[in-house]
């Protein structure tokens, strides 16, 4: 059973039906007890008068009393003769020698006690009874007064039935509003499967529903997540979109090349084509690693190999993987600061590397011959810096965007390299500022969010 309404009505009534079942077996026993108490009190109050009663004046016959409905004049209409249970007492009176004195007529089987007196529950004619003997002080005179157990617990029962029969009657309207009350709660949960359902995958509006407080942390999640769906569809879009138009440009150049190449120019002309057919292909190629570096960054929510980073294993890496380059523009490649007090740091040695390789990559094609890029440690940060021509503040705001570069550029690139720089440095709580330096170049420095 897969219905919440359902499993909460079930639950309910089987709850109702124990609690009601575990309530009547108490109640039984203590207003057993308390019937039992009350009767046994007039069974002996009755059993008094008839000691105390003058039955000198009875015969034999007048000593055997008719029925009580027998002693009402008929005439009587029936509110006045009342609702009575004859055999609800049963009474003998003997004389010291044993004669019966005064009774009700019924002739029970109440054996005269030898020597006995008080309460004895026993079995007359197949039936239960409860039977009190009391003696006068002297002993002339022994009384017996019987009540039918049967009389007892048909009263007991009536009292419990009063009781507790309008609660189990009271359960199907106690259900009924549980149902309605469920109906009209559950309802906004319906409203937002209606919404779902017609909503577009990119549609970044808040699911609105009157939920109850308990599901309120759950919509408030769902509308995190159908936003950041929104957010990723969005991305990726526009990602395939500035993908497809990228690398649109570079395989055009190179096929112009290989086209250049085939013509049978002289050699010269020939090997500057290849030259320049190689050089697309590097290009084609860094920017196709840098498209799927940023398709396994995107969907990350964190480091997934998280230990304690060891920023002179990482810097030294960066620079050994750049030193070739930087050899290349006659650009000074120096490591500086304290490496054993670096920026402590958990996070995955490995996109560290990436990160801080793309900065540096970025500083060396930027960098003025014979220049220098610093890689820099200290307690509070990670820092690049480069002897460039920097950034125009104009294009501050947009240089972190996908794919941009300030026009003009001669050094070769796709504008993806700060995206990479900035999304690994949110994965481990890092945030990267940009900024001129006042004697000329850039500054890019990773430091805690």
């Amino acid at each position: 059973m897969k219905s919440l309404r359902l499993q909460v009505m079930l639950t309910v009534a089987i709850a109702v039906l124990l609690i009601w079942g575990a309530s009547s077996a108490v109640a039984w026993v203590q207003v057993r007890h308390e019937i039992d108490e009350l009767f046994d009190t007039q069974q002996l109050q009755f059993a008094r008068q008839l000691l105390a009663a003058d039955l000198h004046d009875f015969d034999d016959d007048s000593a055997r009393l008719p029925r009580g409905k027998a002693l009402l004049p008929k005439p009587l209409p029936s509110a006045q003769r009342g609702n009575l249970e004859d055999d609800a007492l049963a009474f003998i009176v003997w004389d010291d020698q044993g004669r019966v004195v005064f009774s009700d007529g019924e002739n029970k089987d109440f054996a005269l006690p030898s020597g006995q007196h008080g309460f004895y529950d026993m079995k007359l004619d197949g039936e239960d009874w409860r039977v009190l003997y009391l003696p006068m002080p002297d002993g002339h005179r022994v009384v017996a007064v019987g009540q039918e157990l049967d009389f007892r617990n048909e009263v007991a029962r009536e009292v419990l039935t009063a009781q507790l029969l309008p609660w189990l009657l009271a359960l199907p309207l106690l259900l009924l509003a549980l149902w309605v009350t469920l109906t009209r709660r559950l309802a906004p949960f319906r409203r937002v499967t209606e919404q779902l359902q017609s909503r577009r995958l990119d549609d970044s509006a808040p699911l609105v529903a009157d939920v109850p407080s308990e599901a309120a942390p759950m919509l408030a999640a769902l509308n995190q997540l159908v936003g950041r769906m929104a957010d990723t569809l969005l991305r990726e879009r526009r990602f395939t979109a500035d993908a497809a138009h990228e690398l649109r440009t570079p395989l055009a150049a190179l096929k112009i090349q290989a086209e250049v190449a085939q013509l049978g120019l002289p050699p010269a002309d020939q090997a500057r084509a290849l030259s320049q057919l190689e050089v697309g292909v590097d290009r084609a190629t860094r920017l196709v690693n840098q498209l799927l570096a940023l398709t396994r960054l995107d969907p990350m929510a964190g480091p997934q190999n998280a230990q304690a980073v060891d920023w002179a294993r990482v810097l030294r890496q960066v620079a050994a993987d750049v030193a070739a380059d930087a050899a290349n523009q006659g650009i000074t490649l120096q490591l500086d600061g304290d490496m054993a007090r670096a920026l402590p740091l958990q996070g995955d040695e490995t996109l560290l590397t990436l990160m801080l390789r793309n900065l540096a990559d970025n500083a060396i094609r930027y960098a003025q011959a014979g220049g220098e890029v610093v890689l820099q440690a200290s307690p509070d940060a990670i820092t690049v810096l480069d002897s460039g021509p920097g950034i125009d503040p104009a294009l501050m705001p947009r240089i972190r965007e996908r794919f941009f570069r300030p026009p003009g550029q001669a050094q070769a690139g796709s504008g993806l390299g700060l995206s990479i720089v900035e999304r690994v440095a949110a994965l481990h709580g890092l945030h990267l500022e940009l900024e001129n330096r006042p004697e000329g170049g850039l500054l890019a420095r990773l430091r805690r969010g």
